[in-house]
């Protein structure tokens, strides 16, 4: 996810905006490179990460073939990505936006701890008796975003520093994945203190809503109105569809979350691109296209609006049919899904692989769990499972690992996106295959 802080953009003219731009990527930079002085054992692990990916590269074959053999369980996978969350919990609670190869692990993320809160949960369930840690974790992660909660009901904008600043700036995106992460935390606990702090944060989203559906000005990233803000009509719609009670908030939830469903829908083109991604200065990335089908996607399937459903379907079948016949999903696209970019996104891949595995669940249709399949492969081979403790078990920004999305950097939003991806192929497959066992006397 990028940074969703302030934007020096608003405050300087285009071209300003531009140097301004170009000035703050050299720095940073040039800051993450001088993360190898000060920890030169980080020079190691970064030269065979930039060596394995440049031997992958070569050798490897993206024919039709590629990832129909299931070269490592997806349940040892699963262990691994699990892992690194767990180690890239904070003292505080919270959980590290990434591990960088150049200067270590960063300051904890709200936004991404609050939506890493429901995958500890799922995996808790799906592991049974030998979930502890993760159990632990999820409450350690849950009380800390309680701690972060403004007046207003609000969650803060950026890292750690920024959400502790004097002068906090409120968040729209980051309040609607941490809203996702406490309607699940009280699903699970039953406490009220959660449940009144997503009531307060769901109430904070009502009111800053526009009047079409979207949210923009100040609170959402460059004041813009975003497509991919449909994951916070997500988190809106699965609030009141936990309550159950039919309560002014529930209703309110329910009408934000289709009021957006209907702005988002209006920016999708008949030939399957989203238009409405909006982010000045950047590319658009596979992870924000895969965003606005995700969001859109659950949101649909909680209000049972099959417009939408199928509208996500023509999205995610052109991306699919891309995967099918390239075994690659460029990493960012100009409109109408035309890419000149040799890299992939890993978070998008992850993304659109959940994508996939739901629209399966939806529909039957088998090609959605092919695609979905091939594509947890893949990924299970770019997670390496050996390494020193913030690699092993890592989702990298990009491959290969030095490209433009989140370069030498194994992020944490990357590994939660996977973990869901292979939790949800865990659980349809195993329904899969009862359904076989049971239809078995029928056959004979």
């Amino acid at each position: 996810m990028i940074d969703s802080g302030t934007d020096p953009s608003r405050k300087l003219g285009n071209n300003d905006a531009s140097h301004g731009q170009l000035a703050k990527a050299m720095t940073k930079a040039m800051t993450e490179a001088a993360g190898l002085l000060r920890a030169p054992y980080r020079a190691l692990p970064l030269i065979q990460r930039l060596a394995s990916d440049k031997l992958r590269i070569a050798f490897e074959q993206r024919h039709l073939y590629s990832y129909t053999r299931t070269m490592r369980k997806s349940s040892d996978s699963l262990k691994s990505v699990l892992g690194w969350i767990l180690a890239a919990q904070r003292p505080d609670g919270g959980i590290a936006a990434y591990y960088s190869l150049l200067t270590g692990y960063s300051e904890s993320y709200p936004e991404v701890t609050g939506y890493i809160v429901p995958t500890l949960y799922e995996f808790s369930r799906a592991s049974g008796a030998s979930s502890f840690p993760h159990l632990r974790a999820a409450e350690r992660a849950t009380e800390w975003l309680l701690s972060l909660q403004l007046p207003t009901g609000a969650f803060p904008a950026g890292l750690y520093n920024q959400a502790r600043s004097a002068d906090p700036l409120p968040s729209v995106f980051n309040t609607g994945q941490i809203l996702q992460g406490l309607v699940r935390a009280h699903f699970e606990t039953n406490r009220v203190g959660i449940r009144n702090a997503a009531l307060s944060a769901a109430r904070w989203l009502a009111e800053t809503q526009k009047a079409d559906g979207s949210w923009s000005g100040p609170g959402a990233y460059q004041d813009a109105p975003h497509t991919y803000y449909s994951m916070v009509a997500w988190a809106l719609a699965e609030l009141a569809a936990n309550s159950k009670s039919g309560s002014p908030d529930d209703q309110r939830c329910w009408r934000a979350a289709e009021k957006n469903l209907d702005w988002t829908l209006s920016h999708f083109l008949p030939n399957g691109w989203v238009d409405g991604i909006n982010l000045s200065g950047h590319p658009n990335y596979l992870h924000f296209i895969a965003y606005a089908l995700q969001g859109l996607l659950e949101t649909a399937i909680l209000l049972r609006r099959n417009d939408a459903i199928e509208a996500v379907a023509r999205s995610a079948w052109v991306l699919l049919r891309k995967f099918e016949t390239n075994k690659f999903l460029p990493g960012a696209y100009e409109s109408d899904f035309k890419s000149s970019h040799p890299f992939t996104c890993l978070t998008g891949n992850a993304q659109m692989s959940c994508v996939w595995l739901r629209l399966f669940e939806v529909t039957d249709d088998l090609r959605y769990l092919n695609a979905a399949l091939k594509m947890n492969e893949m990924l299970k081979s770019l997670v390496p499972a050996r390494g020193r403790r913030g690699v092993k078990g890592g989702v990298s920004g990009s491959y290969p690992i030095w490209c433009r999305y989140q370069p030498f950097r194994i992020i944490s939003w990357g590994c939660k996106f996977f973990a869901d991806a292979l939790l949800m192929e865990q659980r349809l497959t195993r329904s899969l295959k009862a359904t076989e066992i049971e239809a078995l006397p029928c056959a004979s």
